[in-house]
């Protein structure tokens, strides 16, 4: 009755710990706590996915303390160079754990993620328009693809003779379904004005000078704000995060030595 009172007394009190805290591992009596892993799956969701991630984890862990063993047995961590990279790797961990907090005591407004959305959306326009282009570097070589094309030669031959876009060159120009918000300015405008099939140019950009077909357009339909709403977030965090990042630098006495 005695042992039997010991047995279930040991396993109500194991129970009673934590799952959390309980070691995964240990190396040469070193424990290797739970937290840990579940740390370090919570800052991976792509990891955790994966088949065995929780043993993958425990086994890396297991291969770091090995080694973070042996670095200390023979004095690394004593090193002028191991300890710099330790001060940098503290002044990391300690920045990104400012911003995580400033971060989770600052969230995004729903209004302002609207906002964000609507003026995407604004940007975007109501048509999506499927181009090629050949760019060049002078307005004297667009002044003669644009002879030559009127002369008969076929668009996609010139462009992937002539043009210094190389990516789309080796397509015929094709440049595929484009949003005038995504171009800049010039380059929107001519999409937005050019008739259909044929070509319109020179266009002048910070890129070159541009000859444009316009070979289709459609109506555009934009994504609903559910697909979009955690890269909005994500983006504007980003925003204040840098924000906060300046505010503090403007109110630091900082002295860079040249």
């Amino acid at each position: 009755m005695k042992l039997r009172a010991v047995v279930l007394a040991a396993t109500v009190s194991a129970f009673a710990v934590p799952a959390f805290a309980a070691p995964v591992a240990t190396v040469n009596g070193t424990a290797i706590d739970n937290s840990q892993v579940q740390a370090i799956m919570s800052m991976s969701p792509a990891l955790a996915k994966e088949p065995n991630a929780r043993e993958q984890v425990v086994q890396n862990l297991v291969n770091m303390e090995v080694l973070s063993q042996y670095a200390i047995h023979h004095k690394l961590n004593q090193s002028s160079d191991v300890k710099q990279r330790l001060s940098i790797a503290k002044r990391q961990i300690l920045a990104d754990a400012a911003v995580d907090q400033y971060v989770k005591d600052h969230p995004v407004p729903e209004a302002d993620i609207q906002n964000a959305y609507n003026k995407f959306v604004q940007a975007m326009g109501k048509k999506e328009f499927e181009v090629r282009h050949i760019l060049v570097k002078t307005k004297v070589e667009a002044d003669n693809i644009m002879a030559a094309l009127k002369a008969g030669q076929k668009f996609s031959a010139l462009a992937e003779k002539d043009s210094i876009d190389k990516a789309s060159a080796a397509h015929g120009g094709e440049l595929g379904w484009i949003v005038p918000g995504m171009v800049v300015p010039p380059f929107a405008q001519a999409i937005e004005t050019a008739p259909i099939d044929k070509p319109v140019g020179p266009v002048q950009t910070q890129f070159g000078y541009h000859v444009i077909e316009v070979q289709a357009t459609r109506a555009l339909t934009p994504p609903p704000l559910s697909t979009m709403k955690a890269r909005i977030k994500a983006q504007l965090q980003q925003q204040e995060a840098a924000k906060f990042v300046s505010d503090l630098r403007s109110q630091a006495k900082i002295n860079i030595t040249k």
